[in-house]
């Protein structure tokens, strides 16, 4: 019994994610930084065997209303992470032709 405590003990540990430090946050955030002034877009051009293929994409989040220098996003992205708080609601829409 003892075993079987220690091994759903063990599993449940290693489920869980290591603690946020400074260094995480800023890297996470880092990635999200683009996107401080609520939005971003792409867009992609190729040519394969296949024949041609094209499209875009774009991506809002509610900063759009807001918007933030990249300095300012970076403060409070860290801030909330280090808090353990959840991050910005996003929407992609994405559109693509093959040709």
């Amino acid at each position: 019994m003892r075993i079987l405590a220690f091994l759903a003990l063990a599993a449940a540990s290693a489920c869980t994610p290591p603690p946020m430090t400074q260094e995480r946050a800023e890297r996470q955030c880092a990635e999200q930084a683009g996107l401080a002034d609520g939005i971003s877009g792409a867009v992609h051009v190729g040519v394969g065997s296949g024949g041609s293929r094209s499209g875009a994409s774009i991506t809002l989040t509610k900063r759009i209303f807001a918007p933030q220098t990249e300095k300012e996003f970076m403060s409070e992205c860290v801030d909330r992470l280090l808090e353990g708080k959840t991050g910005t609601t996003e929407v992609n829409v994405s559109a693509g032709r093959t040709i």
